[in-house]
This record gives C-alpha cells, sequence and structure tokens, in this order.
C-alpha cells in the first residue's frame, strides 16, 4: 500500500508543478498584455494591500482598534480594490461609447493617486518618509 502511496504522489507533483507554471505563465500574459496604466494601478494596489498587511502584522494598523490585523478589514480592503476596477471597467466601456478613451485612464490615474496617498500614510507608519509622496499627501489633504 505504501508503494502505490508514493507511486500516486510521483505522479501529483510534477503536474502540480506543470499546473503553477502554467498559471504563472497566464497570469504574467495577462499582465503584461494591459496597458501601461492598468499594470501601474495593480502594482500600486498590490503594494498599498502589502504595506497594509504588514502594518497591520506589526500592530500599527490605523483601521482596527487593536492596530492588529482583522480578516473582516481585510476583506472590505480587497472588495474596494475589486470595486475600483468596476469603475474602471465601466468607465473604459462608457469612453468607448462616447469615442472619449481618455476616461477609462482618467479614472485609473486617479486611483492611482488615491493608492500612493493610501501607501505612504502605512509607510510612514514604519517611519519611512518619501519626499515626493509626500509632497502628493499635501497636496491631497489641501484640496479636501
Amino acid at each position: 500500500m505504501r508503494e502505490w502511496m508514493m507511486e500516486a504522489l510521483g505522479t501529483i507533483r510534477p503536474n502540480a508543478v506543470r499546473l503553477a507554471g502554467a498559471a504563472i505563465g497566464a497570469a504574467t500574459a495577462w499582465f503584461s498584455g494591459l496597458p501601461l496604466i492598468a499594470q501601474a494601478l495593480l502594482v500600486t494596489q498590490g503594494a498599498d494591500v502589502l504595506t497594509g498587511v504588514l502594518c497591520a502584522l506589526w500592530g500599527k494598523s490605523p483601521k482596527t482598534q487593536s492596530g492588529k490585523i482583522s480578516s473582516s478589514t481585510l476583506a472590505m480592503g480587497m472588495v474596494k480594490k475589486g470595486l475600483e476596477w468596476l469603475v474602471v471597467l465601466i468607465c473604459v466601456y462608457v469612453g468607448a461609447a462616447l469615442e472619449m478613451e481618455g476616461i477609462g485612464g482618467a479614472a485609473m490615474t486617479y486611483m492611482i493617486a488615491t493608492e500612493l496617498v493610501s501607501l505612504l500614510e502605512n509607510l510612514s507608519l514604519f517611519g519611512l518618509d518619501i519626499p515626493v509622496l509626500r509632497k502628493l499627501l499635501d497636496v491631497a489633504q489641501k484640496g479636501e
């Protein structure tokens, strides 16, 4: 019985590696096929999520009372990111329908700016200050 198990596991491993490689390849092809501004939005959203989770792991999150990680807070953040992409999708299609292709780009540019502000806030919680992003935050706060 044990030999059969080892043989079965031996065939699963190469298939799992192939599947993982195919998934990574497909994700890379999809990502590289996106317009550069969409790639930038994905990268800034990813950086914001990563730094937000790191803040929570170190107990520095302003999103929870304890400062610690919260699955509901993380889930809500991911829902918001998804809704941002829904807005982008709508803007792209409405822009195409109106023959105003820049509407989707304008929506993504705005969202990138808000992601950068959030990223700066997260980095500031770790004591890291980036002057260019700080200037952006100052300008954004004056506009409120």
